[in-house]
């Protein structure tokens, strides 16, 4: 093989292979469904009112595929968008604002962790939560 043919085969290879990443980010990890419902605390929480509570697909103010949620704990109510695509994916931000409020992990045994990491939850505990 051709110098300028294993040149134009690596070039074919490296497109194909960034193409793969492009279309991985686009669809992301985070499918709606794997937060859509209510997730309970389990030392002592119930699920009316659910302490997370997954609600709709919606969009960032940047244009990225969200799910609107709101969290319920210590006599306040969070709302925010988790982000379910893109760089920021798996951060629970305010919808106005476009700051962070949480950082959400989806885990083994149908659990969620929720990391707080912004205001108005800065004071909150890292927490493990169960779908209801």
């Amino acid at each position: 093989m051709g110098f300028w043919s294993k040149v134009a085969l690596g070039a074919l290879l490296l497109g194909v292979s960034a193409q793969a990443r492009v279309e991985a980010q686009q669809q992301g990890r985070i499918e709606p469904a794997q937060l859509t419902g209510s997730w309970k605390n389990p030392a002592g929480g119930g699920c009316n009112p659910a302490y997370f509570k997954g609600i709709e697909p919606t969009k960032t103010i940047r244009g990225e595929n969200a799910l609107s949620a709101t969290v319920v704990d210590k006599g306040m109510t969070v709302q925010g968008i988790v982000i379910l695509q893109g760089a920021r994916e798996g951060q629970m931000v305010n919808a106005m604002t476009d700051k962070a409020i949480f950082l959400i992990d989806i885990l083994a045994g149908n659990k969620l962790q929720l990391i707080p990491i912004g205001e108005p939850v800065l004071s909150w505990q890292e927490l493990t939560l169960e779908a209801c």
